[in-house]
This record gives structure tokens, C-alpha cells and sequence, in this order.
């Protein structure tokens, strides 16, 4: 009993080749059996071609999150349909393709609801016009400014910016305060 081994199967993984009218099969697959596959919500008839693991996932990967996609629609129109026949407004089951009455869309700023934390028009008018006018600033900046910053947005450190840049781990963090500083100054009118 102690010296009973498992073996372990390994797993076959098949992609599915929709075959239909114009489909072009090689000459290997030309006898292959047909069988009935489901590709995303459809059932279709396919050829099964042997693949790796890593082939299968990254075939799949799109048709699982379309059918997620999908199964997600479904029931979100289930519960719209349900609150309809309830007499009831629930805007959490609302989607896009929600019809809403143009005075709806004026009771909520054109759709952006206050109690979802979402912004007004105004608001976002005023937020777009601060990015035109921090692009406007950015571009003013010299090269190596820009190219500091850019690496901290990208998350990268003081230390391989300075690498990157010829300055020392100091220097960087000077010049990138310094720079923060400036660009909130030439902002404060859009504050």
C-alpha cells in the first residue's frame, strides 16, 4: 500500500475550428470527425485541433469573456424587465440601452446621477478645460522635465530615474517637487 504511485493523465486541450461553407481545411484534418461545439453562445459545427494549454487559454480567453459579457446582459434585462413589471424605478438594472425620457436625462444632469459621486456637466466642462490647459503646460516644460515626469507616472523610482536621466536619486526628487510646484502654480485658475 505504501508503494502504490499515482500517474498523473495530462490533460489534451482542443481548439474548436468552426467548419462552414468557404472554411479551408488542411489535408491532416480533411477526415477529422465533426462534432458540435459550443463557440461563445453559439453551438456550431467544429473540427477539435489538438493545441498546448497556453494555446487553448489564449483562443478561449475572448469567448469566455463575451459569454460572461452576455450572461451578464441577460440578467440585467431579466431584473429591468422585472422592476418594469413591478411599477417600480430602479436605476441600478438601468443600461444603455435603457430608453430614458428627456426629462429624466434633465432631472439627472444629462445622465450623470449625483447620488452615484458622478460629475455634472459643468463639472466635467471645467476638468476638461484644466487638462487643455495642463497638456498646454506640460508642452512648455523642457525634456528632461518631461521625461521625469513621464517615468513618475509610469510608477518608476527616483533612483532609475536618475539612472536614466544622469542625475542623482536627490536631484530627481528636488527637480520633480520643484516641478509639481510650478505646475500647480500656473494651474490655480482652474482650481
Amino acid at each position: 500500500m505504501g508503494n502504490q504511485k499515482t500517474t498523473k493523465v495530462k490533460q489534451q486541450y482542443y481548439i474548436p475550428l468552426e467548419v462552414k461553407e468557404g472554411t479551408i481545411i488542411t489535408k491532416e484534418y480533411e477526415e477529422a470527425p465533426r462534432t458540435w461545439s459550443k463557440i461563445g453562445n453559439r453551438r456550431v459545427r467544429t473540427i477539435l485541433i489538438p493545441a498546448t494549454e497556453e494555446q487553448y487559454k489564449a483562443y478561449m480567453q475572448p469567448e469566455w469573456k463575451e459569454d460572461k459579457r452576455q450572461q451578464r446582459l441577460v440578467e440585467k434585462r431579466k431584473k429591468r424587465e422585472k422592476a418594469q413589471a413591478e411599477h417600480r424605478d430602479d436605476s441600478s438594472v438601468q443600461g444603455w440601452d435603457t430608453p430614458v425620457s428627456f426629462e429624466r436625462l434633465c432631472e439627472t444632469e444629462y445622465g450623470f446621477l449625483e447620488k452615484t459621486g458622478q460629475a455634472g456637466l459643468e463639472e466635467i466642462l471645467e476638468k476638461e478645460e484644466l487638462l487643455e490647459a495642463l497638456h498646454r503646460e506640460l508642452a512648455k516644460l523642457e525634456e528632461l522635465d518631461q521625461t521625469i515626469l513621464q517615468m513618475v507616472i509610469n510608477g518608476s523610482s527616483e533612483a532609475a530615474i536618475g539612472q536614466e536621466v544622469g542625475l542623482s536619486q536627490k536631484g530627481v526628487n528636488k527637480r520633480k517637487h520643484r516641478l509639481l510646484e510650478q505646475l500647480r502654480e500656473r494651474l490655480e485658475d482652474y482650481r
